[in-house]
């Protein structure tokens, strides 16, 4: 084969791959002095203008889409360009190989490492999503991985941007085994397919085989049918005692339906997390993005902040940053409070009145005696009506989240004891599995938000048994259809 000396304006150093349609060589930016990756496609390969006019598309849809993403785990492009014969992408040259490629010398990767690819996939997913992006073909080659650990994900040629209608775009296109359902009848196709391709990644990584496989006939009956198999069957090396855990996760990220499955990157990585890296995900779930606040209600909740201040440590003295600092560590949680109900009730408030609300939580609640009163004296600081109820449901939910977890074991014990004697041929109480508490999370965050994982972990400390703990978390969730929750709870997990 030979090489083209230059393609564009950059010098043809090697050849990197080789496809059916075209080449991927190495080239050198002569105005930068950086390396580049061309991607090619060699137009004489395509009989018809038609199909000519399509692939042109394509590249130009991979130019478009991947030029507005700016991410650490996306590979960047840096020019699409064409001539009577070709058609390339100038692109990041990365140093390294496709998980591909690694695959297929160590099929089943370690548990920490499977993390990592997975947390760096599903930010550039998060990222892509952000812009109006899905990409579309989620697969283990298309994903570079780094001699330092980086995951870059590349090849958009497929992609769906979401103001841009390309005819062929919109079509059944995708790698067969990781298409999600939508995606073989061409219809209600949006990012939650990349969702469901992530999925069939990290259940490939965790199992060493995919959770679809035969003729590509055989794969999308399959996928459009069938359940696939827990990844605890498939167990083996680290995963033996811990693929289990998985399972629950699994079942929600391959979903049949695209609102079956975790509705964006983020969520399926913070529920991620909760299974392989437990305490980060908690500190994140307590600790979510930062709240624009408009500067009226800045003003607002800055005022009432210094207000409640005179009351306190910093009285007659104005609030500034270090002050607020000051006095938000000497306003430490107070005593008798359950700090998950109040971390709740200082995400919702600094929703509406920005990142003084945790300072102003701690010091009503060193004079407020319960809940109800704490939640009716910080409401008063949000003017607008319908923000207000809101504010006060979700301080609700935490009261009543609140005094579920921190029954005394006694009472749960009884409750237990009489739901055991009035179950016909009941011997033994049923045990709660990891499996089951995170089912029982992932089907609690649906109804009540992040704050289910914790709910889920107290619970479970305190209940005598699986029953036990599915009466405890219908009661938490408050306001949620209780016979809609307790049939999703004993659904199979």
């Amino acid at each position: 084969m030979s090489i083209p000396e230059q393609i564009g304006k950059y010098p043809i150093e090697a050849v990197l791959g080789q496809g059916a349609m075209g080449t991927v060589y190495k080239g050198f930016d002569p105005h930068i002095h950086r390396p580049v990756a061309i991607k090619t496609v060699h137009k004489n390969l395509l009989t018809q203008d038609s199909e000519q006019a399509s692939f042109a598309a394509r590249f130009r849809n991979e130019a478009q889409a991947v030029g507005r993403l700016q991410h650490p785990n996306i590979v960047a492009i840096y020019e699409f360009g064409e001539d009577a014969v070709t058609a390339f992408i100038a692109m990041e040259f990365v140093e390294g190989k496709s998980l591909d490629q690694v695959l297929a010398a160590s099929p089943v990767l370690p548990e920490a490492q499977t993390l990592r690819i997975m947390e760096q996939l599903l930010e550039a997913l998060a990222c892509a999503h952000r812009h109006g992006v899905w990409h579309r073909d989620v697969k283990p080659a298309n994903l570079i991985l780094t001699a330092q650990g980086q995951v870059k994900l590349t090849d958009f040629g497929i992609a769906r941007i979401e103001d841009i209608g390309l005819t062929q775009v919109s079509s059944m296109i995708g790698t067969p085994g990781y298409m999600a359902p939508e995606q073989y009848v061409g219809e209600g196709i949006d990012h939650r397919a990349d969702l469901f391709a992530a999925g069939v990644l990290l259940y490939r990584l965790l199992t060493g085989v995919l959770p679809f496989s035969g003729s590509v006939e055989t794969v999308m009956y399959k996928i459009m049918n069938e359940q696939a198999k827990p990844p605890s069957q498939f167990a083996q090396g680290w995963a033996f005692g811990r693929a289990s855990a998985y399972d629950a996760l699994m079942q929600v990220a391959l979903g049949k339906e695209a609102g079956q499955r975790f509705q964006s990157a983020a969520e399926f990585r913070q529920a991620l997390l909760a299974v392989g890296k437990p305490e980060e995900a908690q500190i994140q779930a307590a600790d979510e993005a930062t709240v624009i606040v408009p500067q009226a209600q800045w003003a607002k909740a800055v005022e009432a902040a210094e207000a409640v201040a005179q009351r306190g440590l910093h009285a007659g003295g104005p609030v500034t940053a270090a002050s607020a600092s000051s006095m938000l560590d000497s306003a430490a949680r107070p005593a008798g409070w359950d700090p998950v109900a109040l971390s709740r009730i200082e995400r919702a408030l600094a929703a509406q009145m920005g990142p003084m609300s945790k300072l102003m939580v701690r010091q009503a609640a060193q004079r407020c005696p319960d809940m109800q009163s704490l939640a009716q004296e910080l409401g008063q600081h949000i003017e607008q009506e319908s923000k207000r109820r809101d504010f006060l449901r979700e301080a609700t939910l935490a009261s009543q989240a609140s005094a579920i977890v921190a029954a005394p074991a006694s009472v749960a014990q009884t409750a237990m004891a009489v739901a055991a004697a009035e179950r016909p041929g009941s011997l033994a109480v049923e045990a709660i599995t990891e499996a089951f508490k995170l089912h029982a999370a992932m089907v609690l965050t649906r109804h009540i938000g992040p704050i289910a994982k914790i709910i889920v972990k107290r619970a479970a400390d305190k209940a005598t048994g699986k029953l036990d703990l599915i009466r405890l978390l219908v009661e938490a969730a408050g306001e949620v259809d209780a016979v809609r929750l307790e049939r999703e709870l004993n659904a199979p997990g």
